[in-house]
């Protein structure tokens, strides 16, 4: 399963190759964008639906994997994410993300701003606190490494991420 805006699927092609696959975003609009784009690709295995990642629309244990990339973020409660995630995997399922996370505690006044929100530095949670909402959800981190070559494109943005260490972040954990 993955979650989050679907616009490009070259994250997952290799897996639909032999896999299944389900896909959730929130907007009608995406969910329609991203069937178009699996059905143009020849992908008839692949499915997306509505639904937000706090409630995930599937039952217990119903996935080998969820693939998020750089959504979570943009969720307030990034530990109900998790936990969901972890409801709906079968057990030893892998939790791969890549995602954004900040060295230092972010204060209201950038976390409340809705241009840096928008940007995926508003919702970026400090990333200790990150990984134990991983692990307090029932996961062991396997790996966890910097993407060194992401970009913020506005200066707004970018002076956020010299001043509170905002990075994007590739991590791969598995459920116990």
């Amino acid at each position: 399963m993955t979650v989050g805006p679907i616009d490009r699927l070259e994250p997952v092609e290799a897996a639909l190759s032999t896999e299944t696959g389900t896909g959730i975003d929130m907007p009608t609009e995406q969910v329609e964008k991203a069937n178009g784009l699996a059905a143009d690709k020849g992908f008839h295995n692949l499915t997306f639906r509505e639904g937000y990642i706090e409630d995930l629309p599937f039952g217990d244990a119903s996935f080998d994997a969820v693939i998020s990339n750089g959504v979570i973020n943009l969720s307030a409660e990034k530990g109900q994410v998790f936990e969901e995630a972890e409801r709906v995997l079968k057990p030893g399922g892998r939790l791969p993300l890549c995602d954004i996370v900040s060295e230092k505690q972010l204060p209201a006044s950038i976390k409340t701003d809705a241009d840096l929100w928008a940007a995926c530095i508003g919702g970026a949670e400090q990333v200790d606190s990150y990984v134990s909402h991983v692990e307090s959800a029932g996961f062991d981190l396997v790996d966890i490494d910097e993407n060194t070559e992401y970009e913020f494109t506005s200066e707004r943005a970018a002076n956020a991420c010299q001043k509170y260490g905002i990075k994007s972040i590739t991590l791969s954990a598995a459920k116990r």
